[in-house]
């Protein structure tokens, strides 16, 4: 009897209602417990994976510092400073690896190291120790910086109201060679193809380090007229002398902040340089003269203080940078079409610069190799385009594209630098050959060629990934049940419903599969309205290398031509066996749609301009009604092309009575 109570107790099943709520209790208990155990395990390994992954950048970034520091330009540092900051940190092993040294009235003073802070006084800084530290340092420009000549140090004060200096930053300057090796590629082809290159990030990022060695690459390497407008000091460092770290660029100095506009434009105006380098654009006037300097055909390298491009394209100073935005208001009928309110945003004009890299920390940068295309993608409320850029600690670089939710990557490597690449567009790939044997390919079989082209770009490969997704969409995602070598079609503003009927009748659900994101497309198909209307569409289908397909209406003729000219079917014979219904339920919609080819090929292009016109292939039924059409207008026309390529061509010379007979006896042929 105790053991069957005990049994039932362990099932939840006892005798009373309130030995039942016991049990519930009792095991409801034990699984909250359990799972908070695997909850604390789960977080515990995370927490070491990340504190490993930390403690490992942070020990190459101290010896990255450590290596390419000048220890005569540390001593020079010192020396300004109050003598018991240098006794402190004249001996420390970790001098080299300094960044700032903080010094405030009344405070103990500290200095910056990349694994913290270590004060460095037992007593606190008072007025006499400022005031000899500025003696040492010179003269304090209007932006309350001073530099020590000879080297990229940077010296800021802060001053009360009255003027009296109550605090000091000392941030530490130096000349790194390769800061700039993870654009070094973008570096090479501006030299050819002028392009203009902002870089963003958080202030102590590196932004100065990097336009530095860009600098002295371009001047250098490049042989290129590079000036270089330097607000305070910072690129060249102080002193009239320019730094050995810019090579041979020249320098112009400003001497008052905000100025800066008008020092850029004297550059350009008197000096014929080929490349100017600014550092912190920050206003309206100055965002104007960039755009002056792009307009006149010189190469702008520039930095300004934002996290992300979409951060530039939010501030009103700034965003003129990438194209500025303009507010655009649309009609009633285009607004409902659309989907969408009436009133949107679109870029106004072309960017002034055409590449942006965000800098996420100094050997983590994210590229954006067509500013254009990114600013239209995220206005439209899509992902950009990007390049997640990576320095190892062997020196080799790691490329992540970021732009697709489904993403296979290739591993290669290029001049001893090991990538990661992605079968991404590229756009300076050639184009597919137009001829195939010597001989001239149909417009269908070309179409079919550039679809191939971009699904076969975008089907999974064999190769291991070597990343885990970015997205977390790629772990929510269902499965895909579009076919391998499927041609993957997006279609904007038509009925799904309309294009999932001519699928089924055509008998093409095995080599055309329906997607709901652009960005998992290998062609785009849209009403003719829409591709005109939609910038951001044919930006992101130009960036991606998918080809759009337009049509006039969503009726199943014109669906039926563009599925042809996807796949490559021309002609009766083209390779598909539809039924008997669906070939009678297209034979009138065919017929309809070559009648207007026919008229518009003669209205629009034989008569006004005099110039022969070759049709579409067609069925043989449809090439007899076509001739019939012709001979209306009183229009040579003659039958080329063989089998599934045959077609007609209609001559800008008007027939004859002995030329009605042979064109007549044409027609019987066929």
């Amino acid at each position: 009897r105790h053991t069957t109570f005990a049994m039932r107790t362990a099932r939840c099943e006892p005798h009373t209602f309130a030995q039942r709520a016991t049990c519930v209790s009792r095991r409801t208990t034990l699984k909250h417990s359990r799972a908070s155990s695997w909850s604390a395990a789960r977080a515990s390994a995370a927490s070491e994976n990340q504190d490993d992954a930390v403690s490992s950048a942070l020990r190459r970034r101290r010896e990255t510092l450590a290596a390419v520091t000048d220890a005569q330009e540390i001593a020079l540092l010192l020396d300004a400073t109050p003598s018991r900051v240098k006794e402190a940190l004249i001996n420390d092993e970790r001098r080299l690896e300094l960044t700032e040294i903080v010094l405030d009235l009344g405070r103990q003073a500290f200095a910056r190291f990349p694994d913290g802070e270590r004060v460095l006084t037992e007593d606190v800084i008072t007025y006499e120790d400022l005031e000899r530290m500025m003696e040492r340092i010179g003269d304090v420009g209007h932006d309350n910086r001073a530099g020590i000549n000879g080297t990229l140090h940077r010296i800021s004060a802060i001053k009360n109201r009255y003027g009296k200096t109550i605090g000091a930053t000392c941030r530490v300057g130096r000349a790194i060679a390769g800061s700039a090796q993870l654009i070094r590629d973008v570096l090479d082809s501006s030299m050819a193809y002028q392009h203009s290159i902002l870089l963003l990030g958080r202030p102590g990022v590196g932004k100065t380090t990097a336009i530095r060695e860009m600098s002295r690459i371009l001047a250098d390497e490049g042989k290129k007229r590079v000036v270089i407008v330097d607000t305070s000091n910072e690129i060249g460092g102080d002193g009239d002398i320019p730094h050995v770290g810019v090579g041979q660029a020249r320098r112009m100095q400003v001497p008052i902040a905000s100025e800066q506009h008008l020092v850029l434009i004297e550059a350009v105006e008197n000096h014929t340089p080929q490349t100017i380098v600014v550092d912190e654009i920050g206003t309206e006037r100055e965002t104007a003269a960039a755009r002056t300097i792009s307009e006149r055909g010189v190469q702008l390298i520039g930095t300004a203080h934002g996290h992300t491009l979409e951060n530039v394209l939010k501030n009103p100073a700034l965003c003129d940078l990438i194209g500025g935005v303009v507010s655009v208001t649309l009609g009633d009928d285009e607004a409902r079409r659309r989907g969408i309110q009436k009133s949107i945003l679109e870029r106004a004009g072309p960017p002034t610069f055409s590449v942006c890299v965000e800098m996420l920390d100094i050997d983590t940068w994210r590229v954006h190799t067509d500013v254009a295309g990114s600013v239209d993608a995220l206005l439209a409320g899509q992902s950009p385009i990007t390049e997640l850029r990576t320095l190892n600690a062997d020196g080799t670089i790691t490329k992540i594209a970021e732009y697709n939710s489904r993403r296979t990557s290739i591993s290669s490597s290029i001049e001893g630098v090991s990538s990661s690449m992605f079968l991404a567009y590229d756009p300076n790939a050639s184009r597919p050959d137009n001829t195939r044997g010597g001989t001239q390919q149909s417009s269908s079989a070309l179409a079919a060629q550039e679809v191939a082209t971009a699904s076969a770009r975008r089907a999974p490969s064999t190769v291991s990934t070597s990343f885990e997704a970015v997205s977390s969409r790629d772990t929510a995602s269902e499965e895909d049940d579009c076919a391998i070598n499927s041609v993957r079609v997006f279609p904007f503003k038509i009925s799904r419903d309309a294009l999932e009927r001519v699928m089924d009748e055509l008998d093409l659900n095995e080599k055309v599969c329906l997607v709901d994101l652009l960005e998992d497309a290998s062609v785009v198909i849209a009403p003719k309205s829409q591709v005109k209307t939609s910038t951001w569409l044919r930006s992101a289908a130009r960036a991606r290398g998918m080809p759009i397909y337009a049509v006039r209406t969503d009726n199943s003729a014109q669906l039926v031509r563009a599925l042809q000219a996807m796949l490559g079917i021309t002609g009766a014979s083209d390779g598909i066996s539809p039924s008997k219904s669906s070939t009678t339920s297209f034979d009138d919609a065919n017929a309809a749609d070559a009648m207007d080819e026919v008229r518009m090929a003669i209205e629009q292009l034989v008569i006004p301009h005099h110039e022969p016109v070759e049709l579409l292939p067609r069925a043989a039924s449809i090439i007899v009604l076509q001739q019939a059409l012709v001979d209306t207008y009183m229009l040579k026309h003659a039958i080329v092309g063989e089998g599934g390529e045959r077609r007609l061509r209609i001559d800008c010379e008007y027939i004859t009575a002995r030329n009605k007979e042979q064109s007549d006896s044409a027609a019987a042929s066929v």
